[in-house]
């Protein structure tokens, strides 16, 4: 009997090492896939390339704040093959579209020498890759310079826009359109856009609701959860 139970702790640790070991192994394989391709896609824009079909076509659709031209021209800022990748975090959903979604961050240097970091959210159909958005530092600062005109946007998209210029992190959150702010789907406090901890805008969403968004009322950020 000690034998027989002694035998089947054996089977389950090295079942557990097994299971480890292949998690490992897909992850090296994940991160030298995306390194591969992120490189080929830098090198891309370096060429001169502004095809659209380099970035995905319902990201530049949801995300018009920049077309696939203007992110390849940002990308070939990028010195190539000289960045690291600092995280690679898998996503179920992206802002209000849900599929094979990988969010990438890294940092480097530009052309120039100077330090920059970037966001890739990399989208996989029939196991290819595809640039679904993409921010870098000087996107980034490029969307803090961009003064929108009212006219032109609405007053909740303007303010998203902001909010993710300055908060990078916070894009994965997206605006809530055609929802009117209240008490009763506040999810949390208004808040400033010149005084956001972001860390804690994340907790909060992900200890609140699956479709957590963000709506302005007055000059104050609103994190709602339209559902409840």
């Amino acid at each position: 009997m000690a034998m027989t139970l002694k035998a089947a702790l054996q089977t389950l640790l090295c079942t557990a090492l097994l299971l480890v070991l292949g998690c490992a192994d897909s992850k090296a394989e994940q991160s030298a896939r995306i390194k591969i391709f992120l490189d080929q896609w830098y090198s891309q824009a370096h060429q001169g390339s502004r095809q659209d079909t380099l970035c995905h076509g319902l990201g530049m659709l949801k995300h018009p704040q920049f077309t696939c031209a203007e992110l390849l021209e940002a990308a070939a800022t990028v010195a190539p093959n000289d960045f690291n990748i600092d995280s690679i975090i898998p996503m179920d959903c992206f802002a209000d579209v849900c599929g094979n979604f990988i969010e990438v961050n890294l940092s480097g240097k530009t052309n120039s020498g100077a330090h920059m970091t970037a966001i890739h959210v990399l989208k996989q159909d029939n196991q290819q890759l595809k640039v679904y958005w993409y921010r870098n530092t000087a996107l980034m600062a490029q969307l803090q310079g961009t003064q929108p005109r009212p006219a032109e946007k609405d007053p909740t998209q303007i303010a998203y826009d902001q909010l993710v210029a300055r908060y990078p992190t916070l894009y994965r959150y997206p605006p809530c359109y055609g929802v009117r702010p209240s008490s009763s789907n506040l999810a949390g406090p208004l808040m400033n856009i010149e005084n956001i901890d972001a860390d804690q805008v994340i907790e909060l969403a992900e200890t609140t609701c699956a479709n957590f968004c963000f709506s302005v009322v007055g000059q104050k950020i609103a994190p709602l959860c339209p559902t409840l």
